[in-house]
């Protein structure tokens, strides 16, 4: 975060952190995984990496939970960046995309979401996501994972990101993939 007199604002959206939502939904084999900004504490450099940096960059050992989700709440997930927030909160996410449109308002921001693979999110679809506790209870004002169904706690966040980079080929290079998009 940077301050300025009488103005708060957020540092822009860090490119090496990609790799924990993956790891996230690679840990729990679910569709998606969102992640909260505030939840990462460090860049990942790519790289060797070791454990301690790992620990670094995601210091609370939250657990992770697989939840269900409609394609409505997951825009509603999506539109919370904005809504009731004191600075926008972005999510990491994995296994899907979306544009959003500033000019709207705070609740009704997201334009197009789809999955990775590039099909559209229904929004009476249920899709399984992972996140961390923190978030599953409705952490940082995203109120709307505590309305998902059928929980299952998994892996520590970090065990399942070290797993995770472990497995990619070492020294490891991971770059963000434009899974976010402003219109605007």
């Amino acid at each position: 975060t940077r301050s300025t007199p009488g103005r708060k604002t957020r540092s822009p959206p860090r490119r090496s952190v990609a790799p924990i939502a993956d790891a996230q939904r690679s840990a729990m084999g679910t569709d998606f995984a969102f992640m909260n900004p505030g939840g990462i504490r460090a860049d990942i450099h790519a790289g060797a990496v070791t454990r301690g940096a790992l620990f670094g960059v995601q210091p609370f050992n939250n657990d992770l939970v697989r939840l269900d989700l409609s394609g409505a709440q997951i825009v509603t997930l999506l539109n919370q960046q904005w809504l009731g927030q004191p600075y926008p909160r972005i999510l990491k996410v994995s296994g899907l995309t979306y544009v959003w449109d500033f000019a709207r308002p705070a609740g009704d921001r997201i334009v197009e979401l789809r999955t990775a693979a590039g099909q559209p999110i229904a929004a009476t679809t249920l899709y399984s996501v992972t996140v961390n506790s923190f978030l599953a209870a409705g952490g940082d004002n995203f109120t709307v994972l505590a309305q998902g169904a059928h929980p299952v706690v998994g892996p520590v966040d970090l065990d399942a990101l070290i797993k995770y980079i472990d497995a990619l080929p070492q020294p490891f290079n991971y770059a963000m993939d434009g899974r976010i998009q402003r219109s605007n």
